[in-house]
């Protein structure tokens, strides 16, 4: 069980009325993890929702075996792992504690369970994944277009630059 002024330091759980966090709090989990701590890796089976606490977590990916990619550097109040509220999610990238870190955890498959049965909590939890994935969207749209802005050279094989910025 998590307090629920804890529930509340978590961005896309901060409009969730009372009742539906309450029913969070009784299914969540609190963590520790030390730095360095892998949480799941590329190809893992993806069954916990993360939403940090405290520390700090970066999600990456190989490029090549010399190049990893640090796709984001997760801080308190962000969450992650929402591909653990679909059934058989497999990870697309890894994420390593690269700090001492608490964290809520939530397992995937009971929260799935509790969607069926409650339709507002379903409604509100994937309202917050929707408007995260959007926001982290429009962040990587903004780094494209000002690396583009730097470098003009790179826009020349491009065919539909409004590609890159595309709607959800």
């Amino acid at each position: 069980m998590v307090k629920i002024e804890d529930l509340k330091r978590i961005n896309m759980l901060s409009q969730v009325p009372g009742h539906l966090l309450e029913i969070i709090s009784n299914e969540a989990q609190l963590n520790i993890y030390g730095a360095g701590t892998q949480l799941f890796t590329v190809g893992d089976t993806v069954d916990t929702f993360y939403m940090m606490i405290m520390g700090q977590v970066a999600l990456k990916t190989t490029l090549t075996e010399d190049i990893d990619v640090i796709l984001d550097n997760l801080q308190s109040g962000r969450s992650f792992g929402s591909s653990a509220l679909f059934n058989g999610a497999v990870a697309s990238y890894t994420a390593v504690c690269q700090e001492p870190c608490e964290v809520i955890t939530l397992y995937g498959p009971r929260m799935l369970e509790l969607f069926e049965s409650n339709k507002e909590l379903a409604y509100h939890l994937m309202t917050g994944v929707a408007g995260q994935y959007k926001r982290t969207m429009d962040k990587r749209a903004r780094m494209i277009m000002k690396t583009l802005d730097e470098r003009p050279d790179l826009k020349l094989g491009i065919r539909d630059i409004s590609e890159l910025t595309p709607v959800y």
